[in-house]
């Protein structure tokens, strides 16, 4: 990931779903850090909780009433689980899932990545281990043990969680106790989240970026995957950065549709796909 990562100039600063680099340019940001951007702007309340959090040093790892109030908003948000454990980080929590599963370095299945877009709808269904992402289609977990959360957050202030179907699914597992900035934060992220279609992010928004885009991404709900194969998606990374956007850096790795775009940012993205030979 990195390798294509070091294409892009330095970011001196980012707002919502665009970053701006140390040479003046400005890119529309579709990757948003594996989607934890996907919220846009909507991330900001999440962050203003972060920064309360810490005004109130709730920056160590003490019990307290943050993580509770975390667990219920997790279990809102993807009603077809019921226990929840909380970790530090995503290590912590795939060192756990490992721990669970029997299985070494375990990880988790995209429900929206390369195989399951390939594959068809139910790909996700024979998987144990799952990515439960925002706006992923329910029956994608119809069969899952456990789910590790992608939170949408940034990953500085997010913590990691495993969602399972019962307690008794994590055995004597009890996750970590996290700080409450951390909780705070993705608390707050999760109930932007479930006001986004207030807000004009859903489908209606989604086919706005088809209209342009259709020929050089394949969507699923919000996410996209570039229509191309893997021995040119270098070339396709580079002449999206010369169209003025950010994608995946991995071809597998879906990236989003952004919650704030303009018609004439795709347009330049379109054409220098399109100049690149890609869409034909």
């Amino acid at each position: 990931m990195d390798e294509l990562l070091r294409l892009a100039p330095p970011i001196r600063r980012t707002r919502g779903n665009r970053l701006y680099a140390a040479d003046g340019r400005r890119f529309l940001d579709l990757w948003m850090d594996g989607c934890r951007g996907i919220l846009g702007e909507a991330e900001r309340p999440a962050r203003g909780y972060a920064a309360n959090a810490v005004d109130k040093g709730l920056v160590h790892p003490y019990p307290g009433l943050y993580d509770a109030r975390l667990v219920k908003a997790l279990l809102r948000a993807w009603p077809r689980f019921g226990a929840v454990r909380l970790y530090a980080d995503e290590a912590g929590a795939l060192a756990a899932a490992s721990r669970i599963l029997g299985e070494p370095a375990a990880r988790p299945i995209d429900p929206v990545g390369r195989a399951a877009v390939s594959e068809g709808p139910g790909a996700g269904d024979r998987g144990a281990f799952m990515l439960a992402r925002p706006f992923a289609e329910p029956q994608a977990y119809e069969a899952c043990a456990l789910a590790l959360v992608r939170f949408p957050l940034a990953a500085a202030l997010a913590p990691a969680a495993l969602l399972a179907a019962d307690e008794a699914a994590f055995g004597p597992e009890l996750g970590d106790i996290v700080p409450g900035l951390r909780c705070y934060a993705a608390a707050r992220a999760l109930d932007s989240l479930a006001r986004s279609a207030e807000r004009g992010y859903g489908e209606a928004h989604w086919r706005l970026f088809d209209r342009r885009m259709d020929r050089y991404f394949e969507r699923r709900g919000p996410y996209l995957l570039a229509r191309c194969d893997e021995g040119a998606y270098r070339r396709f990374f580079e002449a999206a950065l010369a169209g003025g956007a950010l994608v995946a850096p991995r071809r597998a790795e879906p990236g989003a549709v952004p919650a704030d775009f303009d018609d004439g940012e795709l347009k330049r993205l379109a054409l220098a796909l399109a100049e690149a030979g890609f869409g034909a």
